[in-house]
């Protein structure tokens, strides 16, 4: 692929491209989400859900249970799910780097590499799935210490600009370079420069691509560490006892094992340390069932890509069999009901297009040569059907995501990530059945289960296409007036910015969409704030929700395109405040609100909505820390605007409450209602008269409010400080 090729498109303006808007078919308009329901469409900060329950006909009592019930209170098929979003600019969690460590095997150029961070600067380079930014991590992690605080820096920073902003910071992780700004040596002595003021480290992880290597190794006389991971009998060893201490029951779990197929005809030299995992996973979740276990040599995904085009190809002459794989690959794990419902909308919407032969006879009786019906009733079975795609219908479980519990028989591909194999064939291989699996696609229900999984598949689909036109499919997603085809759309636009070549594309679009005068493009780009996109570069999310409501574009009530803008904002922060980022959040808020570019009115009441994730505000006001006087101005403006006032003073009642049983809160709440009592307003006056009508003895803060009140009677109003 040529520089050109990847560059980001030059668009006319903002909004919708003449070539895109073409193609697109208007879609039936549907009730926009309130912020909750955005928030759980969106998947929440950490992207979970509730717990499973597998235990069929057993009685359970709400204690933990262990053993011949199973019951499990993890995410479903837990190791194989959605994971949180890994961090590409900005601090790295802890919990990252503590994950990277979880059972890591040192390959044996572990050491070398080592030695040449500890120079400043170490390029990295590996195929997928061999385990490159983990041991990036741990090689940070061993060089700079164990807590030692550490930032992520995406593809598309340009390093002859770049400064270490972060003081704290010993260790950089760069996840890969961007192809059209090559890296010159001059920018290498600089980076090199920079790091060795700032006592600091940096790792770049870069892809096995022979071109890029040749041409560091040409130019910049810069030979990357080659990542090679370590056999897979050590990775096993290591994670195996990492996640099972005990010897006794490691032997137990493998002694479920087919006795024809030993430990030692899995683990085949072929396997790279991601599906490594995927065998502890798999051997630690049978907790010792054969049964469960099943064929482990069957299920390695390994396996799945070599397989695909013959796969395929016996699926050939079968519309039936071939809409129901499609609808597996892109809902897999989901209810076997809905699968049918999506593979039977997809082969109706397909119009023939499945079926290797047309009717042998005519609307007019004409007959022509013998050729199977694409509409022909009886389908196959069930049991029929996930035998021809080689899946299976998992045991009844009960989950309990949503607003209440619900029972689901699951479906599975046999071999891990087979999915993702027979997709990536299919739309590579066949380009007429990229334009139909978008239109059956953007079509989905708007149950918040079926978007996430399209949402992956249709930002995969901007790498296994490539080329200037990756995000095609994506933009048509985004200019949809259908909210659930939006945050499809901010999924993909994640998952499509994780490719180090696209992701350049991707903050170009949704930069050029915040400033467009399309409602359905900003809310778009909100929900991309709040969605994978924005949890890994929280800075970039704030900029980028700070242009949505600004210039004029955005004042309260003014439309009701405006409202349905900054409903999705509202819910982009709060996401962004959930997943970890207060400080972040709370300091643009409070620079939102000292502008008068701003309207006020509903930026109090998305504050308001912040205290209910209260532990950052309550952990700074019972210190007494820096932010506790802005968090406690920022509470007084709040109860003194009418529009915020009963949120805020809820969320006050609630802490006041909550206090008598919390010490951390109780202190708290009574430095904050000291505060507010210094400076007796109407909104205060209003909390206090609240909280002595509805308080009891032993909430937080109670004496104080009444005694501000008794003050107040007495006709002492002055303000204290």
């Amino acid at each position: 692929m040529t520089a050109d090729a990847q560059a980001a498109p030059k668009e006319p303006g903002p909004g919708t491209s003449p070539e895109d808007s073409s193609q697109k078919e208007e879609l039936p308009a549907e009730p926009e989400h309130d912020v909750s329901e955005l928030i759980d469409a969106i998947g929440g900060a950490a992207g979970t859900r509730g717990p499973v329950v597998y235990a069929p006909y057993a009685n359970l009592n709400a204690g933990s249970v262990h053993g011949g019930q199973r019951v499990h209170n993890g995410p479903v098929g837990e190791g194989r799910g959605r994971q949180a979003a890994r961090v590409r600019e900005g601090p790295i969690p802890k919990a990252e780097v503590q994950a990277a460590a979880f059972g890591f095997a040192e390959p044996e150029w572990f050491d070398t590499a080592l030695e040449q961070l500890s120079q400043g600067l170490l390029f990295l380079a590996g195929r997928p799935g061999s385990g490159r930014r983990t041991a990036a991590l741990n090689l940070l992690r061993a060089n700079c210490g164990q807590d030692a605080p550490l930032r992520a820096l995406d593809s598309v920073a340009e390093l002859d600009r770049w400064q270490p902003t972060d003081t704290s910071a010993r260790g950089y992780l760069m996840d890969g370079l961007f192809p059209t700004r090559p890296l010159g040596p001059g920018v290498l002595g600089h980076v090199r420069s920079l790091l060795e003021r700032a006592g600091a480290c940096m790792v770049i992880v870069l892809p096995d691509d022979a071109a890029l290597l040749r041409r560091l190794e040409q130019d910049l006389h810069v030979r990357p560490t080659e990542c090679v991971p370590p056999r897979p009998a050590m990775v096993f060893a290591s994670h195996f006892e990492a996640a099972v201490p005990s010897q006794l029951e490691r032997e137990r779990l493998l002694a479920a094992l087919d006795q024809n197929h030993g430990l030692g005809d899995l683990l085949v030299p072929e396997l790279v340390p991601a599906e490594v995992v995927e065998l502890v996973a798999t051997l630690v979740a049978a907790d010792g069932d054969p049964n469960a276990l099943g064929d482990l040599q069957a299920r390695l995904s390994y396996r799945a890509e070599r397989e695909v085009p013959a796969f395929i190809q016996g699926l050939r002459d079968d519309p039936d069999a071939l809409a129901f794989l499609l609808a597996a690959c892109v809902f897999e794990r989901l209810d076997y009901r809905i699968l049918r419902e999506e593979a039977d909308r997809l082969l109706k919407l397909s119009n023939g297009r499945l079926a290797a032969m047309l009717p042998a006879t005519d609307a007019q009786g004409t007959e022509n040569a013998e050729r199977p019906n694409p509409d022909f009733v009886f389908r196959r079975s069930l049991t029929e059907l996930l035998h021809a795609v080689r899946a299976s219908r998992q045991t009844r479980e009960i989950r309990t995501g949503g607003s209440y519990a619900h029972s689901v028989e699951p479906v599975v591909f046999v071999r891990h990530r087979q999915a993702e194999a027979v997709l990536r064939h299919v739309w590579r291989e066949y380009g007429q059945l990229s334009d139909l699996l978008v239109e059956w696609l953007r079509e989905v229900n708007r149950a918040a289960e079926l978007t996430l999984p399209v949402g992956q598949v249709m930002g995969r689909a901007a790498s296994w296409g490539g080329g200037r036109r990756a995000l095609r499919h994506i933009q048509a997603l985004a200019e949809s007036e259908r909210t659930t085809s939006r945050l499809i759309a901010a999924h993909a636009l994640g998952i499509a910015a994780e490719d180090p070549v696209l992701v350049g594309e991707v903050r170009y679009r949704l930069q050029r969409w915040s400033l467009a005068v399309s409602s359905t493009l900003r809310t778009t780009v909100a929900y991309a704030c709040a969605a994978e996109f924005g949890l890994a570069r929280p800075d970039l999310a704030l900029q980028l929700l700070r242009t949505l409501i600004s210039g004029g574009q955005f004042r309260a009530r003014e439309g009701e395109e405006d409202e349905r803008v900054f409903m999705a904002v509202r819910a982009a922060v709060l996401n962004l405040f959930q997943a970890g980022n207060e400080e972040k959040v709370f300091g643009r808020l409070l620079e939102w609100l000292g502008t008068e570019e701003f309207d006020q009115e509903p930026l109090l009441v998305l504050f308001s909505q912040l205290l209910r994730s209260p532990s950052w505000f309550q952990r700074k006001l019972a210190e007494e820390a820096p932010e506790a006087g802005l968090i406690a101005d920022t509470v007084r403006h709040a109860l003194n605007m009418d529009s915020s006032f009963d949120s805020t003073c809820s969320e006050l009642l609630r802490w006041a409450e909550w206090g008598q049983w919390d010490e951390i809160l109780f202190r708290a709440v009574e430095n904050l209602f000291t505060v507010l009592a210094g400076s007796m307003q109407f909104g205060e006056f209003r909390l206090f008269v609240e909280m002595d009508e509805r308080g009891s003895d032993g909430w937080a803060g109670l004496t104080v409010a009444r005694a501000a009140l008794s003050r107040w009677r007495e006709g002492d109003t002055g303000r204290r400080s």
